[in-house]
């Protein structure tokens, strides 16, 4: 009798759980970043979370919970439910690059995580404080030889952090580091006189520009950025091994049930889509990039290779 009860409710337990997945979602989704409010992490994971508010008929919040170069969101979601009511925006650094940080990361980025798929690729810029005087990054280095220039990032251990670090390398140039919460607190110091130099996603800067307040030096990918035409990027500039991609996308916790992953990738496709999205987007100086959970995956587990090795030859952006 006892066997019987126990199949019993083992059956109606599965079945639950299989009704529950097929009705997915039921309540609020909340949408993890790890960036301070006003960069452009968060306004991409703002402006999807609009989206996909409507698309799936549940509201769908951000959540900001900054520090540690987005490891403390990252952490967060690692540790959550499998059940897509806690969700991660998350990027290189967060993801692969603070993974190989003992003290800062409690998780496997290729075990811990569901990509879900890419939404945006986000080009890096070197920009400077007028007060620096310098327009170029031949002037930058120029001047870096010279002096100690400090230079801020979204935090310890980022893809920001470990481009400008690589490049002081490669051009013998002298770049302090300066570790912020998020790409919009070290451009708000960079406009308010405290700071000279920032390496930081190209939305966070391009509000900037036209009126002089912040010089663009160069940008860090394959091509010029549309919201910055005039400026050039590294290769064009001389250094032709940065090209990394500042791809930003959706992640879950770790076994996240199928019949999840594909209505979250299908919805994620549809609003991206959208021409209102892709032109909001396009204004702030990020592309739309969609891919599947399978290209996702793909593109993390061949990043993972790359940034670990850039990681243990800078032992500077460690913990």
């Amino acid at each position: 009798m006892k066997i019987q009860a126990w199949f019993f409710l083992s059956v109606l337990a599965f079945t639950g759980q299989l009704r529950s997945e097929a009705i997915w979602p039921q309540k609020t989704i909340h949408l993890l970043v790890g960036f301070a409010p006003g960069g452009p992490t968060d306004v991409v994971a703002r402006t999807f979370a609009n989206k996909l508010s409507a698309e799936l008929e549940q509201q769908v919040i951000v959540d900001n919970k900054p520090g540690a170069g987005g490891t403390l969101a990252s952490n967060f979601v690692a540790k959550a439910a499998p059940d897509g009511y806690t969700l991660l925006l998350g990027e290189p650094g967060s993801i692969l690059i603070n993974s190989v940080q003992p003290k800062s990361a409690a998780y496997d980025p290729l075990k811990d995580f569901t990509p879900i798929g890419q939404v945006v690729s986000l080009p890096l810029v070197v920009a400077a404080s007028p007060s620096l005087k310098v327009r170029t990054l031949k002037e930058l280095i120029s001047v870096a030889r010279t002096k100690e220039i400090p230079f801020g990032t979204p935090g310890n251990g980022t893809m920001q952090h470990l481009t400008m670090s690589d490049f002081g390398k490669v051009s013998h140039a002298n770049f302090i580091h300066v570790a912020y919460k998020g790409g919009a607190p070290a451009v708000t110091d960079l406009l308010g006189g405290q700071i000279p130099l920032v390496m930081v996603t190209v939305p966070s800067v391009a509000p900037y520009v036209k009126s002089g307040a912040i010089i663009p030096l160069a940008v860090v990918a394959s091509a010029r950025s549309a919201v910055l035409p005039n400026v050039p990027t590294f290769v064009e500039s001389g250094y032709p091994d940065f090209l990394q991609d500042g791809w930003q996308g959706f992640f879950a916790p770790a076994q996240l049930p199928k019949e999840i992953v594909l209505k979250l990738s299908a919805a994620i496709t549809k609003v991206g889509n959208l021409s209102d999205l892709q032109s909001a987007m396009t204004s702030i100086g990020a592309n739309v990039v969609l891919t599947s959970p399978q290209e996702f995956t793909k593109v993390v587990v061949r990043d993972s290779v790359y940034w670990a090795k850039v990681v243990l030859d800078n032992p500077t952006a460690k913990d």
